[in-house]
Order: structure tokens, then sequence, then C-alpha cells
């Protein structure tokens, strides 16, 4: 699963940088680059599958394809995280919007430190992803000890990387960010926020990783819960006064939030699902 992570998210920031950066495709390159990153994706994983799968294991699951109780489960799980990540995007969508009515400079600003922070997620996911695979696999034998090793591992690995890549861009923005732009008034003032991507990186980083481990275990309640709890009592509260006194610095306070809400209620599960 991390092979398969690392070829994508590779794969789309390296298209990414020549379809939009290099070639100016825009919008048009972005979506090119994340179609050609998922069929690489999925030729991988096709690959790897049949290295490690006989057709006679195929055909001795058919009769459990038809499992209408694992079928109604997986719609339920399924379902769980739908609304995930509709919380997810509706805080990045209130997020931007916020940003647009602030200002079109600021709203460059903030859009160029998002794309650093998908960027690091993109990295992180695959650690994510890693952490889901592990989980389910203990899980499904039994094993609880060795999660929270695995949980610190992975936690830890994530926070490094979160924060290394925060750090990169708060200690050398202009060159890093005129990869990104060639405006020179965002340039100019895009160091007075980009200390941001320190929080929200470095407790995104435990969130992303914590939400592989809850996929791993098939907890898709408590995914939806931790992303309607962030959302509803750690986001909402701190974006309207960010609107009302017309604050950047506000709304980032207010997406940092949202990310540590998330870990705070992901954590506070853990203990309960190795005891």
């Amino acid at each position: 699963m991390l092979l398969i992570s690392a070829l994508g998210n590779g794969a789309n920031i390296l298209l990414d940088y020549f379809f939009v950066v290099r070639w100016g495709w825009n919008s048009a390159g972005a979506g090119w680059a994340i179609t050609i990153s998922q069929y690489l994706m999925a030729l991988l994983g096709l690959v790897l599958c049949a290295r490690q799968t006989s057709w006679l294991e195929i055909q001795a699951i058919q009769s459990k394809l038809w499992d209408t109780a694992a079928f109604q489960s997986t719609l339920t799980l399924n379902g769980n995280i739908f609304i995930r990540t509709l919380a997810f995007l509706s805080t990045f969508s209130v997020f931007t919007n916020f940003s647009s009515a602030i200002g079109a400079i600021l709203l460059a600003e903030n859009a160029l430190l998002l794309q650093v922070f998908s960027f690091a997620v993109y990295l992180i996911d695959g650690l994510a992803f890693a952490t889901e695979s592990l989980t389910g696999v203990l899980h499904g034998q039994g094993n609880k000890k060795p999660l929270l090793g695995l949980i610190g591992l992975s936690g830890g690995s994530s926070l490094v990387i979160g924060v290394t890549f925060a750090l990169l861009f708060v200690l050398f923005p202009m060159p890093l960010f005129a990869l990104l732009t060639n405006h020179t008034e965002v340039l100019a003032q895009i160091g007075r926020y980009v200390f941001w991507l320190i929080p929200v990186l470095g407790f995104g980083s435990i969130a992303f990783m914590l939400d592989g481990y809850f996929l791993g275990l098939a907890e898709g309640a408590t995914l939806r819960n931790a992303a309607l709890f962030a959302t509803l009592f750690g986001f909402v509260p701190l974006v309207v006064w960010a609107w009302q006194l017309q604050s950047n610095d506000l709304l980032w306070l207010a997406l940092s939030v949202f990310m540590a809400a998330r870990v705070v209620f992901l954590g506070s599960q853990v203990l309960r699902t190795i005891q």
C-alpha cells in the first residue's frame, strides 16, 4: 500500500509541476495529473495482486461476494466516510470562500499555502495508507499488542514529515513559493502567514495518520463523529469570529483548531481500541 501511494502521490506532484507550473495547463493540467497518477496506482495494484493471488483463490471466495450482511456493513462504512469527507471538504470550502471575501491578494496567498499543505498531505497519506493496511491485518489476526507501537512509529514519522515540510517554507519562503507563482505582490506578503503551516501540518499529520488507523479498524462512525466534532465545535466558532473581524490570522487559527480537534477526538478513542 505504501508503494502504491508513493507512486501515485509522487507522480501527481511531478505531473502537477510539469503540467501546471512549467506548461501552464492550469486546472486542466491538474486534472490530467490526478487522472494519470490514479491509473498508475491502479496498474501497480493490479500487478502486485496478480503476483500474490492465484485464480483458484479468487474462485474460492466468489460465493462470499454476495454476503448481504457484509455488503450492508460496507455501505454503512462508506456512508460514514462520505459524511467525514463532506465535513472536511466543507471546512476547506468555507475557508477559501471567506478568504476571497477578505481580498483577492489574500485569497491567492491562502491558495498557495493550501497548495503546500496538499503537497505535504500527499506524502503523509502514504504513511496513513500503510497504517491502515497494517492495522487491518493486526486487527484481523486479533493481535492488538503491536497497535500502540504502530501508532507511535507512524505518528512520529508523519509529524516529522509535516513539520519539516512546514519549516522549509517558513525558513525559505521566497525561493520555494517562487516555484509556485511569479506574482511579486503575492510573494511579497505571503511570509506574514506562512508560519501557520506549522500548526496546520503539525496537527494535520497526526490527524491523517489516525484516520488511517481507524479506517484499518473499519470504525467509520468514529471518523464521522471526529470530523463533525472538529467542524462544528472547532472550526465554525472561530471562522465566524474571523468573518466578523475580517482576520486572516483567525481563519488560519480556525483551520489549526479544526486539525487539533480531530487529533483530540480520535486520540481519545485509541485506548479503547487496544484494550
